[in-house]
């Protein structure tokens, strides 16, 4: 069996995974604190607010995001697409709270956190695009 070569959406996949994880290791190891509500802390990294549940919440959107680059291409680009919609959703949240998400985070600098969701839902979404753009309309979309 040959190995697949890669698209571009799974390029994306993995560009836009090694974003969040830019982001997610040094932030575990920055600020490990699991505190909720009023206890809830933060610590910039790289300019973004990080605790552990931010550093976890990117974790479990970036390893998917490595796994599905290499699988059917389809399913990469849907998962840029879901993954973005998730991002996108998020980032806006953060715009409009300095605390979301029942008290875990806490965001006093909610804009860069914002920025760095829409960022990385950007080269999601772009990966996604080119490859239902581009798709051969001759074949079947899961190939």
């Amino acid at each position: 069996m040959s190995a697949r070569r890669l698209e571009p959406v799974g390029w994306a996949a993995i560009a836009g995974a090694l974003v969040v994880l830019a982001w997610s290791v040094p932030g575990i190891i920055v600020n490990p604190d699991f505190a909720i509500g009023d206890d809830a802390t933060s610590k910039r990294v790289l300019g973004a607010d990080m605790n552990g549940w931010h550093a976890l919440s990117g974790f479990l959107v970036a390893i998917p995001a490595l796994v599905t680059a290499f699988v059917r291409p389809y399913v990469t680009a849907l998962y840029c697409v879901f993954g973005a919609a998730g991002l996108i959703a998020t980032g806006v949240w953060a715009l409009m709270s300095t605390q979301v998400a029942a008290g875990l985070f806490y965001f006093p600098n909610n804009e860069a956190d914002a920025i760095l969701h829409f960022a990385t839902s950007a080269i999601w979404l772009a990966g996604a695009g080119n490859y239902f753009v581009t798709a051969d309309s001759g074949r079947s979309p899961i190939q």
